[in-house]
């Protein structure tokens, strides 16, 4: 019964409504003004983390959800043959996606970013939701998916996924420290990007492409 492609299916289901669930929430309190209550607790909680030795060591994990940064990879799986299908088109095309989903949101919803003398790096543009964090969320989450699927060397595919799970949930983090974001916009990257691994996920399934045999195990 674990291994039912219907069990699984609704598993899949029930993670991505409750992720859009999450996210609609979460829009919800911003737009009606009751997310202050939720997010000032938890950035002044970050801010009082803040000290020399630490500061660039979150700016360097922020960098792993920059543009440059997810272009970089996403190439890199391109451009090598035995990574470019099982790996390359699915994170490539989903981080595409991500991009101009996020963009649209932030243009829609239009809230200002936490004031600027909070900010540890340079940051434009609105704040709900965060790109880094929908980035990094599906970049790296249907990664692991990716690679535990269709992993052979299982010891390997472990060390892998703790790797990845850094950036996947540091970035997000990261982005409340440095104060270029509020918590509920990280949240809602979050709940976003869950939500399109989900949907990526079932589309690979439903072109045969969920288990690759072919090149790209590890």
């Amino acid at each position: 019964m674990k291994n039912d492609p219907k069990n699984k299916t609704k598993i899949r289901l029930i993670i991505g409504i409750a992720g859009a669930a999450g996210f609609c929430i979460l829009l919800f309190s911003v737009i009606t003004g009751h997310a202050a209550a939720f997010d000032d607790p938890i950035r002044n909680f970050f801010y009082d983390l803040r000290c020399e030795w630490l500061t660039p060591i979150v700016k360097a994990i922020t960098y792993m959800g920059n543009w440059q940064s997810i272009a970089i990879l996403c190439l890199i799986l391109l451009i090598l043959p035995p990574l470019r299908t099982t790996y390359g088109v699915p994170v490539a095309s989903g981080a595409i996606f991500v991009t101009i989903l996020n963009k649209i949101i932030k243009n829609i919803v239009q809230r200002p970013r936490p004031d600027d003398i909070l900010h540890l790096v340079q940051e434009g543009g609105f704040s709900f939701s965060s790109g880094h964090s929908i980035t990094s969320v599906f970049v790296y989450g249907i990664l692991i998916y990716l690679i535990r699927t269709n992993a052979q060397n299982y010891a390997l595919a472990n060390v892998l996924t703790v790797l990845l799970c850094i950036p996947l949930i540091g970035v997000g983090v990261s982005r409340i420290y440095l104060g270029v974001h509020y918590p509920s916009d990280v949240l809602a990257g979050w709940c976003l990007g869950i939500s399109v691994i989900v949907l990526m996920v079932e589309i690979l399934y439903r072109f045969g492409c969920a288990k690759a045999d072919s090149g790209g195990r590890l």
